[in-house]
């Protein structure tokens, strides 16, 4: 058997439907906080969903939700191929927003 190590990527060459790990976010500045703020960070596993018909901007999913990235943005972002993503735990917080502890109407 051959020991062959992956090498990241950026996220811009991704494939779609196939899942990544984010390896490092190598944006500046106010981009770079961006990105971390909405949860690309080190150590999560994302799901490139689709480009847009001339390829910019790139759908990944990120747990729950959907963020879209510019070409020139996505650049930043290595990743690495995973073979599956978890799936996202739907209706986790479901007694918060349908009548429970937060009260509103029923």
């Amino acid at each position: 058997m051959q020991n062959s190590q992956i090498s990241p990527i950026p996220l811009n060459e991704g494939e779609v439907g196939r899942c990544y790990r984010v390896m490092n976010v190598n944006a500046t500045g106010v981009i770079r906080q961006r990105m971390l703020d909405m949860g690309l960070v080190p150590g999560v596993c994302l799901t490139v969903m689709r480009f847009a018909p001339l390829g910019d901007p790139i759908e990944i999913r990120i747990n729950r939700f959907f963020m879209s990235l510019r070409r020139e943005e996505a650049r930043f972002v290595l990743v690495l191929p995973v073979g599956s993503c978890p799936r996202p735990r739907h209706g986790r917080f479901r007694r918060f927003f349908h009548g429970g502890s937060f009260g509103g109407r029923r």
